[in-house]
C-alpha cells in the first residue's frame, strides 16, 4: 500500500469509529428505562414484603431478593462506567489543519525554494495518515472499553430481572 492508500485506510477506520461511538451513545439510552422498572420492582417488593412482613419472610425470598439488588448496583456501576470516562480524540478543524500546511510550507521554503512544495505535500501527508491512524487507534479502544461495559451492565441488568421475578414467587405464597 502506498501512502495514499493507507492514509485513506485510516480515514476510514477513523469515521466508522466516530459512527460506532454514536451509535453507542444511542444504545446507552435504553437501560434508563429497564433501571425504573427494575428501581420500581425492588421497592415494591420492598415495601411490601421487607417492611410490612419482616417477620413472616422466608430465607429464600430474602437471599433471592439481596442477590438481585446488589447484582442491579452492579449493573449501574458498569452502565456508568460505559457513559462516563472517555475522551475521543477528533481531528482538528480545517483552519487548524490549513495553518499546520502553512507552517509547514514556509519551513521548506525557507530551505528549498524549488522543492519547498513537493516536501510540503510529502509531510502533510505524513501528517494526515498519522493522525487519522493514531486517533483511529484511539477512539477504537475507546469504543471497545465502552462497549463492553455496556455489555457487562446489560448482562447484569438481565439476571437482576430475572432475580426480581423469581423473587416475587416467594412473596406471593408468604401472602
Amino acid at each position: 500500500m502506498d501512502m495514499k492508500d493507507r492514509k485513506g485506510f485510516y480515514e476510514k477506520i477513523y469515521f466508522h469509529e466516530i459512527d460506532v461511538r454514536d451509535k453507542l451513545e444511542g444504545r446507552l439510552k435504553l437501560p434508563m428505562t429497564v433501571f425504573a422498572v427494575l428501581i420500581a420492582m425492588a421497592l415494591f417488593l420492598f415495601n411490601d414484603s421487607i417492611k410490612e412482613k419482616t417477620c413472616e419472610l422466608s430465607f429464600i425470598f430474602i437471599t433471592i431478593y439481596t442477590n438481585a439488588c446488589l447484582i442491579f448496583i452492579l449493573s449501574v456501576f458498569f452502565f456508568i462506567k460505559s457513559w462516563y470516562g472517555y475522551t475521543y480524540k477528533m481531528i482538528p478543524n480545517a483552519i487548524a489543519i490549513e495553518n499546520y500546511y502553512q507552517e509547514i510550507y514556509e519551513s521548506y521554503l525557507s530551505q528549498d525554494e524549488n522543492e519547498a512544495v513537493a516536501w510540503t505535500n510529502e509531510a502533510f501527508e505524513e501528517y494526515l495518515l498519522t493522525t487519522f491512524r493514531d486517533y483511529a487507534a484511539f477512539n477504537t479502544v475507546n469504543n471497545d472499553k465502552k462497549s463492553y461495559n455496556l455489555y457487562l451492565s446489560n448482562t447484569l441488568m438481565l439476571i437482576s430481572l430475572l432475580l426480581f421475578s423469581i423473587a416475587y414467587y416467594p412473596y406471593y405464597s408468604i401472602l
